[in-house]
């Protein structure tokens, strides 16, 4: 009771905080649009949004791989038995149409990841198309092994960390400044970022959902 109290006075003190911070607000944002404009020429790319995301303020798509990280690990710390994971759909026809998406689904994560230089796209939508494929071969019944178990599924997993903290380490030393690209060789190490981050994103995600899909060995 004395908890769920406290929960509610400290909901409303943050309430009262962020209704008085906006209504106290005298003039409209202005936003960062004309600067990353202004910009966009020494970022590697011509699309703003990978710009922004990978160059400008790449930081925060580090901190967002490490929630990404650390969100997968929390799920399965939070497994109390040993647990597998098996499809419990045996279509016939989901195989067979498996196996015609496959391919077309990741011809489109790389044109993603690809087009994520000059127009939408990227690492996080090409993470995702490689995820969903993974999804769709795991509930078609095929074999097909990405569990966390493997050394070389966590690496996948980790790979796009290490690129990050590789480059941060590089920039720091050459630049003395986190994650700052020179015009020349930013659209080298955008590329590089967005690559292990589509891989990481694919098989994060795919994991998560298995871990949710997974059920307890002690429970058959």
């Amino acid at each position: 009771m004395m908890i769920r109290f406290v929960t509610l006075i400290l909901t409303l003190l943050l309430f009262t905080g962020l209704a008085y911070s906006v209504l106290s607000m005298s003039h409209p944002a202005q936003g960062l649009a004309r600067t990353v404009h202004l910009q966009i020429q020494n970022s590697g790319v011509s699309n703003p949004v990978t710009a922004v995301l990978m160059n400008f303020r790449a930081y925060d798509t580090l901190l967002e791989m490490s929630v990404l990280f650390i969100s997968l690990v929390s799920v399965y710390s939070l497994s109390h038995s040993k647990r597998g994971a098996k499809s419990l759909l045996h279509s016939p026809v989901l195989k067979r149409l498996g196996g015609i998406l496959v391919p077309i689904l990741l011809l489109l994560a790389a044109y993603l990841l690809w087009v994520g230089a000059h127009a939408p796209g990227g690492a996080f939508q090409a993470g995702s198309v490689i995820s969903a494929t993974g999804i769709l071969i795991f509930l078609s019944g095929w074999k097909f092994n990405l569990s966390v178990k493997h050394f070389f599924v966590r690496l996948l997993i980790a790979i796009s960390l290490l690129v990050f903290f590789l480059i941060s380490a590089g920039t720091l030393l050459l630049s003395h400044t986190l994650l700052e690209f020179s015009p020349t060789q930013a659209s080298v190490f955008i590329f590089l970022l967005e690559a292990a981050a589509t891989v990481s994103i694919g098989v994060t995600l795919f994991n998560l959902f298995v871990a949710v899909f997974s059920h307890s060995k002690d429970e058959n």
